[in-house]
C-alpha cells in the first residue's frame, strides 16, 4: 500500500513539472524580438509572431496593422555585453500609406525588450542596417519632397541613432570622430540649451572645441565651448557637454547648431565641423 501511494506521488509530482516546464518554455519562446511590445508615436503595440492589429475606433472595421519587415542586425547597443537586435516594422493605417519605422529589441538576462520606434518614412527602400561602436545606422531610399509616390525612392539617406537612457534617439554623426545625443536633429530647443555627445580626443584642444548656433539666415546668435569630461589626450571617445544661452529668433524658427573641432594649426587641412539642424520653440 505504501509503494502505491509513493508511486501515485512521483506520477504526481513528474507530471506537475513537467506541466510547469512545458509553460515556463511556452512563456519563453514568446520572450523574443516578434512577440514583444515596442512604442510606436508613444501607442505601446504588442507584437505576437511579429504582427498586430489595432482598431482604431470601437466598432469600426478600420484598424492599424503593424509588422515586423526586417529582423537580424545583431549587437550590442547599450554596453552590457548582450547581443541586441535591430528591427525595421512597417504600419499601415487604411489608405496607400504604408510607415517604415526603426526599432530595436533589446536583450536582458529576462529576453528582449522593446524600444521606442523612429520613424523613417512613407513607402521609402530600406537598403541596409548595422551596429557600430554601439550606434545603430541605417540606411535607405526617399523620394525628393513634393516627388510622386509613383516614382521609385533614389535619394539616399543614413540616420544613426543611439540608445541613451532606455530611450531610442537619432543622433549627429561625423565619420566617427563626434556624436552628438542632445539635441538631434530636427529637436526643438529653448535658452539655456544643454549640448552633450562625445567626440574623439583630437576633436579637442585644450579639453575645449568651439561651438556656434546660428539663425535661418546663419547670423549668430550664441557661442562658446564645449568641455571634456575626462582625459582628452587620447584617440578614443571623450564626453563633452556645453551649455548657449540665446534669444529665439523672431523671423523664422529654424537654425543649425555647427559644433567646430579645434584646430590651433590653422591649417585648413585641419578643419572639421558637425552641424545639427534644430528648431526655436
Amino acid at each position: 500500500m505504501v509503494i502505491i501511494i509513493l508511486l501515485i506521488i512521483f506520477v504526481l509530482a513528474f507530471k506537475f513539472g513537467y506541466n510547469e516546464q512545458e509553460d515556463q518554455s511556452a512563456d519563453r519562446q514568446f520572450i523574443d524580438p516578434y512577440n514583444i511590445s515596442y512604442f510606436i508615436a508613444g501607442e505601446e503595440v504588442d507584437l505576437k509572431n511579429g504582427e498586430a492589429e489595432q482598431t482604431i475606433i470601437t466598432g469600426s472595421a478600420s484598424s492599424i496593422k503593424t509588422k515586423i519587415f526586417e529582423a537580424g542586425t545583431e549587437g550590442d547597443v547599450n554596453g552590457d555585453g548582450l547581443a541586441d537586435m535591430v528591427v525595421v516594422l512597417i504600419q499601415e493605417q487604411g489608405g496607400s500609406s504604408t510607415f517604415y519605422y526603426i526599432a530595436v529589441a533589446i536583450q536582458t538576462p529576462e529576453g528582449y525588450q522593446g524600444t521606442n520606434a523612429v520613424l523613417l518614412g512613407d513607402r521609402i527602400t530600406p537598403q541596409t542596417t548595422s551596429i557600430e561602436n554601439q550606434v545603430v545606422i541605417v540606411n535607405y531610399a526617399e523620394r525628393a519632397p513634393g516627388e510622386s509616390y509613383d516614382i521609385n525612392p533614389s535619394i539616399g539617406v543614413s540616420k544613426y541613432l543611439i540608445v541613451f537612457n532606455n530611450d531610442l534617439r537619432e543622433i549627429s554623426y561625423n565619420d566617427d570622430l563626434i556624436q552628438v545625443y542632445s539635441p538631434g536633429p530636427g529637436d526643438y530647443i529653448e535658452s539655456p540649451l544643454t549640448i552633450f555627445g562625445q567626440a574623439r580626443g583630437n576633436w579637442f584642444f585644450e579639453a575645449t572645441f568651439p561651438l556656434v548656433l546660428v539663425d535661418w539666415d546663419g547670423l549668430i546668435i550664441a557661442e562658446g565651448y564645449a568641455t571634456a569630461q575626462g582625459d582628452w589626450m587620447t584617440i578614443d571617445y571623450v564626453p563633452f557637454t556645453a551649455e548657449l544661452e540665446f534669444v529665439r529668433p523672431i523671423v523664422k524658427d529654424n537654425g543649425v547648431l555647427i559644433l567646430r573641432k579645434d584646430n590651433p594649426s590653422g591649417l585648413p587641412a585641419n578643419d572639421d565641423a558637425l552641424e545639427v539642424s534644430v528648431f526655436f520653440k
